[in-house]
């Protein structure tokens, strides 16, 4: 089987093509146009594996949260191979798949975080198993304080948990955290063996599934104030 995996959910691609052969990630960190260049980053993938697009047996992307332009691009595209190809699509959290490529890291629990701006972030708590503690959260960073009184030490992964980590007034609460080290990291293995293993137990997406956005886009924002306006 040939897949795809990628996440477009921040400006850092993770991408990785796996073969029956062969194997190869690259992640490129940092100010990357997903609309601009995706594309092409994978076709240079296929070409290294002497492989084209008609090729790929089962495409995976992050499903967010995340920015709502990258996720739009990268399941748009692999939407794309899929009409064009008759690849299989599944979709995976992208928070998950995040705590899942370190679960084999740590004892501790896993808190994977995304900046969502507005002085907020996206974050998730898992165990180092990779299961669910807490769902996906569109919050401020002190609203994590209740849960991490419950353990002793707590893994923040992510490019933004440095920034994360920054926004806790209180020291004592910023001790229990351990910041991932090998952060940002390239999740698109993690992706490939979460994608897997949905594909096994669920099938494919449907064709009608897209990104999940935790929050609505400013311009969804705009338009709901414009709307209200007019109604008053």
């Amino acid at each position: 089987m040939n897949i795809l995996s990628l996440d477009t959910s921040t400006d850092v691609l993770s991408i990785a093509l796996k073969t029956e052969n062969s194997y190869e990630e690259r992640l490129i960190n940092g100010n990357f146009s997903h609309s601009e260049n995706l594309l092409g980053e994978i076709i240079s993938l296929l070409k290294r594996a002497g492989l084209e697009l008609k090729d790929l047996n089962l495409l995976i992307a992050t499903k967010g949260p995340g920015s709502f332009t990258g996720l739009r691009v990268g399941i748009a595209s692999l939407k794309g191979i899929r009409a064009a190809c008759g690849a299989k699509l599944v979709t995976i959290e992208t928070l998950r798949a995040m705590a899942y490529g370190i679960k084999d890291l740590s004892p501790y629990p896993i808190l994977a975080c995304i900046d969502a701006k507005k002085k907020r972030f996206y974050y998730s708590l898992f165990s180092s198993d990779g299961d669910v503690i807490l769902p996906v959260m569109d919050a401020d960073p002190s609203e994590v304080i209740s849960i991490a009184k419950e353990y002793e030490k707590i893994i923040i992964t992510g490019k933004d948990a440095p920034l994360f980590l920054s926004k806790l007034e209180s020291e004592e609460l910023r001790e229990k955290f351990i910041i991932d080290e090998g952060s940002p990291r390239n999740i698109a293995s993690a992706l490939i063996k979460l994608g897997l293993m949905k594909f096994e137990e669920e099938g494919e997406d449907d064709i009608g599934d897209g990104p999940l956005y935790v929050r609505r886009s400013d311009a969804e924002e705009a338009l709901i104030r414009k709307m209200e306006g007019e109604n008053d």
